[in-house]
C-alpha cells in the first residue's frame, strides 16, 4: 500500500501504476475506464457503475464539475483539483478500479491505497 499525502483545497497530482498479479504494466485500451474512489471503507458501497458514500469519484473520460480527472496511459495520471478536496481531514482508503471492455465490462478493484488528508 502507498500513502498518498494531501491537503485541503490544494490541489495535487500523481501517477498510477496499474499492474498485473505478476507485477507487469496493464495500459487500459481505448474502451476501458479507470476510476478512482476516495471514502472510508465503512461508508462506500460500489454496486455496478454507482458508488455511494465515497468523499470523491474521478472516472477516465469524465473529469468531475471541478476539473477532477484521470488520463489513461502507461501512467494513469490522476489531477485533483483543491475543490474536490473539501471534505474533512482524516484518513481514507483510495481505490483504484478499472472496467475492462473485453471482460464482462464489470468493475474490478485493482488496488488499494492510503490517502491522507491533512488540514491547509
Amino acid at each position: 500500500m502507498t500513502l498518498i499525502l494531501a491537503h485541503q483545497f490544494r490541489g495535487i497530482t500523481r501517477d498510477i501504476t496499474i499492474q498485473d498479479g505478476a507485477g507487469g504494466t496493464i495500459t487500459p485500451g481505448v474502451n476501458d475506464l479507470v476510476r478512482i474512489v476516495i471514502g472510508r471503507d465503512s461508508e462506500v458501497v460500489a454496486e455496478g457503475d454507482v458508488v455511494t458514500g465515497a468523499k470523491l469519484v474521478v472516472v477516465s473520460g469524465t473529469p468531475t464539475a471541478n476539473g477532477s480527472s484521470i488520463t489513461k496511459g502507461a501512467l494513469n495520471r490522476l489531477r485533483l483539483d483543491g475543490s474536490d478536496l473539501n471534505f474533512d481531514e482524516g484518513t481514507y482508503s483510495l481505490w483504484v478500479e478499472m472496467k475492462d471492455n473485453a471482460d464482462a465490462a464489470e468493475w474490478k478493484s485493482i488496488d488499494r491505497q492510503v490517502f491522507q488528508l491533512e488540514p491547509t
